[in-house]
C-alpha cells in the first residue's frame, strides 16, 4: 500500500489528469504529470492507476491513451492502467468515473491546478488527496506560471459562482474569462471553442 507523508491511509489508486498532447506526444506539462506518477506507483506497484481525457477535433490520439502508453514506457505494470479516453476539462473527466471504484485515490496534476482539481473531486465524491507533479515546466516566477495560476483560480470563482448563483450567471462569468484567457493564451481559444460547443 502506498502511503503519503502526510497521512497514514493506504491509497487505493492515482488518477493523472489530462492535457495537451501533440500527435500522441504529451506536452511537456502533461510529461510533467505522468513523469510524477509513473514515480509514485514505483513506491510500492500496487495501485491501480487511471489516466484520463479525450480529444479535441482533429487530433488522433487521446489524452488517456497518450498517457497510457507514457507510462507503459515508465515501468508502469499495463494491466494496473486504466485509460478513460472521455472529458475535455476536469468536471467530464471525473464524470466518467466511479469514486467508489477509485476508492482512496491520489489526483496528479500541476501544482496550480492541484487545488481546484481536488475540490472538484471531494464535491463529486471522490476520497481525494492531492499530489502535484513536482516536475512541473511553469516554475515560479515565470510568465506561465502566473499565467496557469489566474487560470486555475479564474476556475475557482467560477465555481463559487455557480454553488452561490447557480449555473446561468457561472457560465456567463466563465464565458468572460475564457474570453481574456484567449486575447492572453490564443493556444486556449480552441479547447474553448471545444467545450462551448460541447455545452450547448
Amino acid at each position: 500500500m502506498l502511503r503519503t507523508p502526510n497521512n497514514r491511509h493506504k491509497i487505493d489508486s492515482i488518477l493523472v489528469l489530462g492535457t495537451a498532447q501533440y500527435d500522441g506526444v504529451p506536452s511537456r506539462q502533461f510529461a510533467a504529470r505522468l513523469r510524477h506518477a509513473a514515480k509514485l506507483w514505483r513506491l510500492h506497484e500496487i495501485q491501480h492507476v487511471y489516466t484520463v481525457g479525450g480529444k479535441l477535433p482533429g487530433d488522433r490520439f487521446t489524452e488517456a491513451e497518450v498517457a497510457r502508453e507514457y507510462l507503459i514506457k515508465e515501468g508502469v505494470d499495463p494491466d494496473l492502467i486504466f485509460a478513460s479516453a472521455v472529458g475535455n476539462d476536469t468536471v467530464s473527466s471525473y464524470e466518467a468515473l466511479d469514486p467508489e471504484k477509485l476508492g482512496r485515490v491520489l489526483i496528479v496534476t500541476d501544482p496550480n491546478h492541484s487545488y481546484r482539481a481536488v475540490r472538484i473531486a471531494r464535491r463529486m465524491g471522490f476520497d481525494a488527496k492531492p499530489s502535484p507533479t513536482t516536475y512541473s515546466p511553469a516554475k515560479f516566477p515565470s510568465i506561465v506560471y502566473f499565467l496557469t495560476l489566474s487560470h486555475e483560480w479564474g476556475g475557482v470563482v467560477v465555481q463559487d459562482v455557480s454553488w452561490l448563483l447557480g449555473e446561468r450567471v457561472a457560465d456567463k462569468v466563465e464565458a468572460s474569462l475564457r474570453t481574456i484567457q484567449g486575447l492572453l493564451r490564443p493556444s486556449r481559444r480552441a479547447r474553448h471553442e471545444q467545450l462551448r460547443r460541447l455545452k450547448k
